[in-house]
């Protein structure tokens, strides 16, 4: 027994000595701490000729850097990446709503989105006569047999609609925009109901139908809760439309940095959606609205640090009574500039100022505008 104890005091010592001496932090001989910045590209793989070759290929995905516009601004380090926020209803299929004005919200990309608006309406038995992919337009054809008993959602709902308002003559259809969401992955569904025998005519060409009003307003909102009940079910299967690839390439947000280096976040919105975007953004994030001037585009918020680093546990309460406290508070004004708005003219742009000046620190002005961005429904 006595030597065998022996045995493993030697074993154990020869097993400590054969571990790699591992620097502890202050030691002098250890090697210095290494950022992204400092790495460099190393030479391709050399395989021994005596050896199987196969072709070589990327084993992760590497991400596109977007090019910098003023890449002089940052003369001793690149840019930070912007920082990651997400909402806890990001993936759930939402119908929004500001004023009379109803719309579809579907966490989805528009190539996967558009072939789940023409499935919802085959199920259902419903000719499109308009499809133009290209620019997110779809025409459901005239419905001329509402008077008839109904088996598909698309016209019981519209027997519905059209006996609660007492309208017993025209023809209807449904006029349908799928447009890119605040999002990147996200997808907007504008739905708009048009009777031949009330209000205007249409025009053919028509693109936005956000333009128009419903002839039905009941009519109108059922059936975009029908068509975000049946996408998310997953009723259809996900599949990707390449000829839908267009409606995606028209993003509602941007964010830069303009020629002076100064952040600056773009909503191609109308006014009243881009002030409606940007308030409720604040909210969603937990940031305190202090002063709202819409007319002059002035927002003055309170910021809490925990905001920021994304560690925040001010809920629904502190944000309505204000009543958490202000300690580590970033007290800054929002400046919206006043524009077109639309899809033909210049988008509303949003600054950061602080002591009623552009904010010095521009890092940390981009942060603010990306959590804005990234809040934004």
């Amino acid at each position: 027994m006595k030597n065998l104890s022996v045995l493993v005091l030697l074993i154990a010592t020869a097993g400590c000595g054969m571990l790699p001496s591992i620097p502890f932090i202050g030691d002098s001989d250890a090697p210095e701490k290494q950022t992204y910045v400092d790495l460099r590209p190393q030479p391709t793989l050399q395989i021994p000729e005596d050896l199987k070759q196969s072709e070589l290929g990327q084993v992760s995905a590497v991400p596109e850097i977007s090019l910098q516009r003023n890449a002089s601004y940052y003369p001793d380090r690149p840019p930070l990446p912007d920082a990651k926020y997400a909402t806890d209803n990001r993936n759930e299929v939402r119908m929004q709503r500001l004023g009379d004005r109803n719309w579809l919200v579907i966490p989805e990309a528009p190539t996967t989105a558009w072939p789940k608006m023409k499935q919802f309406f085959a199920d259902n038995g419903i000719v499109l006569a308009d499809d133009r992919p290209d620019l997110g337009r779809l025409n459901t054809a005239w419905l001329t047999d509402t008077g008839r008993p109904a088996r598909d959602v698309v016209r019981t709902l519209l027997q519905n609609a059209r006996s609660e308002a007492a309208l017993e003559i025209g023809d209807d259809r449904f006029l349908i925009r799928v447009e890119q969401g605040l999002q990147p992955q996200s997808t907007e569904v504008h739905l708009r109901h048009d009777n031949d025998a009330l209000g205007d005519d249409i025009p053919a060409d028509l693109v936005r139908v956000q333009e128009v009003n419903s002839d039905l307003l009941a009519a109108e909102k059922e059936l975009l809760e029908q068509i975000g009940g049946y996408v998310a079910a997953r009723v259809a299967e996900s599949t990707v439309s390449k000829v839908a690839l267009q409606i995606g390439s028209q993003p509602k947000t941007d964010m830069q940095r303009n020629s002076d280096g100064i952040p600056e976040l773009s909503f191609f919105l109308d006014k009243k959606r881009a002030v409606a975007s940007l308030t409720q953004s604040l909210r969603n994030a937990g940031v305190i609205l202090n002063l709202e001037d819409t007319d002059a585009g002035r927002f003055d918020i309170s910021i809490p640090s925990e905001v920021l680093t994304g560690k925040s546990s001010r809920g629904f309460f502190c944000r309505v009574t204000f009543s958490c406290g202000s300690r580590g508070e970033t007290n800054v004004t929002l400046l919206m500039s006043e524009g077109v708005g639309s899809e033909k003219g210049d988008p509303y742009k949003i600054y950061v100022l602080e002591n009623g000046q552009l904010m010095t620190d521009v890092d940390k002005a981009q942060q603010i505008l990306v959590l804005i961005r990234e809040f934004a429904t």
